[in-house]
């Protein structure tokens, strides 16, 4: 025991405030010491948990499971052909999603229960639990569907390979015969017991029938449909129930009616879009027919298929006319001019555009230059009015008429070729302001026949892949995984079960400890009481066995070598420390109820105090429970504390002598009716006086503080003040009751003692001796482990 850590730590008061912060928290040595006080509790939580789990799967039947695994292949025969795949299987996700809503639809999952015999089950009576047979029945039910009632358990006791017998009460013994493969009237309806193939004898059976909707919630309470993996398109089709041969077939038959399923539904979707587009290609036809009509009509009225070209020649033609007409205003021009130079009698050449002149008249002009030439040279050389001269002169008359006649018939074409080219212009132009509306008007009827043109083709394209498709669907469900036996069992798992029973005992255990440890209000260790007070421990009182303590007496003197001795030599060494060695001492003990163990600590104190040479004396002030004479061994207690506080007797005659000369004893003697005013008279304190001059030490053996008030008297007039706890027995308000008391009546030097502490097994030596005599080492495991 670490004596100076304990007086280090506990005789320097600490602050309150510490104190009371540490009391919150969790005291994991408190918490296994409850548990080891409850491990009987313990041990019963885990056996009724796992008896329980026991019972459980004895009378539960196991649970078995059985799945497909189906892939959706998004391959259509259309694709061959050169088509694009169909719109609605674009998205796996989406396709995934909506084929397991399919399976799992009310519709699909009605087809499933026509085709397996879910109408009726069976189930063999076992002694501990019934057993469900599908495949393996010795006889299938035919009954009358109007009559025969649902859910009722119908017992055949099968008595022979012909006989049978039936009840809808076996305790009754209510029993009526009959034989297998021929009609039997019960209950007011019509049965036939027919036989299979898997037929047995000695067992009895009840069987049930179910109506459709009781099948169909049971497909679908045990029915899980999921998509397995989105990249793959694959969907998992699992069932659980207690028969294996029933899940391997459920599922096997959802498998094949959704391939079937899956495929004339598929026709029956293509055949209505089929049927859609026929609708919408005749109402295309009937515009395109409309529109071929309008656009034969406008080029029979135009004479024209293409207006949009008749427009560019027309164009070219007017381009054309204005040419000609140019060509002839400019003739027409120079021909004037030319008269007006034939009239001006001043013709040269030069002047005339010859090149616009007939090659006739050109000839004339060079013939009338010459003439006049020549009428200027006979001028010059003649007289005026020769012969030559009037000539000549008469010649140029002639020719310039000639010319001129020439000219104006010139002219006269001229014009009547530019009235004929402006009149064909004007037509031309006529012609030109009309074409760009009719153009606008087949450009209109030629574009929406070539949008319902286009409409009727995509439809045409969309039939043809829808007919592909129907007259060569294929199956787009494979089955990758077929449904299989199972062979074990997927519940309930015994290893499963068992570990949560463990786990489950171990949660209500915990529960259970920790509901015990908030709730638990006695101090049970040393930290525990160091976390609720901040006044000082100073000992530590380990725990007597019973055996040991019925015997009383005083241990260190029966025991010295004992590590009990050896505590109370440390209770000797802590009351040094705080001063009792320095004059005469009174020191009272107390509690704050009785059985705490401050008359046990009270002896054995003053036993250990005599031993170090300190002349001691014990005084019994437990007037009204008086306890010490027992330790001593002494008989007769009449005369005491009573008598002397009475007056009565002086308190030499009630000294009484034990084992060790330094020790002595004064009982409490008669119990008086008023121990408070015998401790509060002046003879009590006369008393104490005296005793100072006789003894080193003075011990008062007080009555517990909490119970009465005698207690608070001595403690008052004592130098010192110990307060016994004792573990697993004091309570937490003791302390603040404690706490209490020393403050309202002011008393110091207030230390604890911890009485019956918990052996930590640290102990070696010979101190070990004590726990070790009398058969200790005979101690069985079993009472170790339930702290017995």
């Amino acid at each position: 025991m670490d004596n100076k850590t304990i007086y280090q730590r506990n005789i320097a008061k600490g602050a309150p405030a510490t104190a009371q912060s540490r009391n919150d928290m969790f005291d994991f040595k408190k918490f296994l010491i409850l548990l080891k006080k409850n491990i009987i509790w313990v041990f019963l939580f885990f056996t009724l948990a796992l008896l329980s789990i026991f019972l459980y799967i004895r009378y539960t039947n196991v649970k078995y499971q059985s799945y497909a695994e189906l892939k959706l292949n998004k391959r259509n025969e259309a694709s061959v052909f050169g088509f694009n795949p169909l719109s609605e299987e674009s998205s796996n996700l989406n396709t995934l999603s909506g084929e397991v809503e399919l399976i799992r639809s009310k519709l699909f999952l009605k087809q499933v229960i026509k085709k397996l015999p879910l109408d009726v089950t069976y189930e063999v009576i076992g002694r501990f639990k019934n057993e469900e047979r599908y495949a393996y029945v010795p006889f299938r039910v035919k009954y009358q569907e109007s009559c025969a009632p649902k859910h009722l358990k119908m017992f055949v006791d099968i008595i022979d390979e012909q006989n049978f017998r039936i009840s809808l009460n076996p305790e009754e013994n209510k029993w009526k015969k009959g034989l297998f493969n021929q009609d039997f009237d019960f209950g007011g309806c019509t049965y036939q017991l027919q036989k299979t193939e898997n037929f047995f004898v000695g067992e009895t059976l009840f069987f049930t029938i179910n109506s459709e909707e009781s099948s169909l919630d049971y497909i679908e309470s045990n029915l899980s449909v999921a998509p397995e993996n989105l990249n793959a398109n694959t969907i998992k089709i699992t069932f659980e129930d207690y028969n294996l041969y029933k899940v391997q077939s459920i599922v096997e038959t959802i498998s094949e009616l959704y391939i079937e399923y899956s495929r004339e539904q598929k026709n029956k979707a293509n055949q209505l879009k089929i049927e859609f587009l026929n609708e919408q290609l005749n109402q295309t036809a009937a515009v395109l027919s409309g529109y071929e009509a309008a656009i034969e009509e406008f080029t029979v009225e135009n004479k024209t298929v293409n207006p949009a070209n008749d427009l560019n020649k027309l164009i070219t033609e007017i381009v054309k006319v204005d040419s000609m007409l140019f060509n002839y205003r400019f003739q027409l021009k120079e021909l004037n001019k030319t008269q007006e130079i034939i009239k001006e009698d001043s013709i040269q050449i030069y002047q005339i555009n010859t090149t616009l002149l007939p090659q006739n008249i050109y000839q004339h002009f060079n013939e009338l230059i010459e003439l006049n030439n020549s009428l200027l040279l006979a001028k010059m050389r003649y007289k005026s009015g020769s012969q030559i001269i009037t000539e000549t002169a008469q010649k140029k008359e002639v020719l310039l008429v000639r010319i001129q006649q020439m000219i104006d018939s010139r002219i006269t074409f001229l014009e009547q070729q530019q009235a004929s080219l402006l009149t064909r212009k004007k037509a031309l132009e006529e012609s030109f302001n009309k074409l760009p509306a009719k153009n606008n008007e087949l450009n209109q009827k030629m574009r929406f026949y070539s949008l319902y043109e286009e409409l009727y083709l995509a439809l045409m394209q969309k039939k043809t892949e829808f007919q592909i498709a129907q007259a060569g669907t294929l199956a787009e469900v494979v089955i990758l995984t077929p449904a299989s036996l199972p062979k074990l069992p997927i519940g309930p798992s015994s290893k499963i079960l068992y570990m949560g029973a463990v786990v489950f005992g171990l949660i209500l255990s915990f529960v259970f400890v920790m509901v015990k440890y908030l709730i638990y209000d006695e101090i049970n260790s040393l930290n525990e009481l160091e976390r609720l007070t901040h006044l000082p421990i100073i000992a530590s009182i380990s725990r007597l066995r019973k055996s040991i303590a019925k015997k009383g007496g005083v241990i260190v003197f029966e025991k010295p070598r004992s590590q009990i001795s050896e505590a109370f030599r440390t209770l000797r060494t802590g009351l040094s420390f705080l001063g009792i060695n320095e004059g005469k001492t009174v020191i009272s003990i107390t509690s704050s109820t009785s059985g705490e163990g401050k008359t046990f600590i009270a002896v054995n104190l003053a036993a250990i105090l005599s031993l170090s040479s300190k002349k001691t004396i014990i005084l019994d002030l437990d007037m009204r429970k008086p306890r010490a004479q027992h330790a001593f061994n002494i008989q007769s207690n009449d005369d005491g504390i009573s008598s002397i506080l009475s007056g009565g007797v002086h308190w030499k005659n009630c000294v009484h002598k034990t084992k060790n000369e330094n020790l002595h004893f004064i009982p409490s003697g008669v119990i008086p009716p008023n121990p408070a005013e015998l401790l509060e008279s002046n003879l009590f304190t006369q008393l104490l006086s005296e005793l100072r001059k006789e003894y080193d030490i003075i011990l008062l053996d007080t009555p517990p503080i909490g119970l009465v008030s005698d207690g608070i008297i001595a403690l008052k007039k004592s130098n010192y003040s110990l307060f016994v706890v004792r573990s697993d027995y004091s309570k937490r308000s003791f302390i603040k009751d404690l706490h209490r008391s020393i403050d309202l009546n002011g008393i110091e030097n207030v230390s604890l003692i911890f009485n019956a502490a918990k052996k930590d097994n640290k102990s070696y030596g010979y101190y070990q001796d004590y726990y070790n005599d009398n058969g200790s080492k005979s101690l069985s495991t079993l009472k170790k482990i339930f702290n017995f």
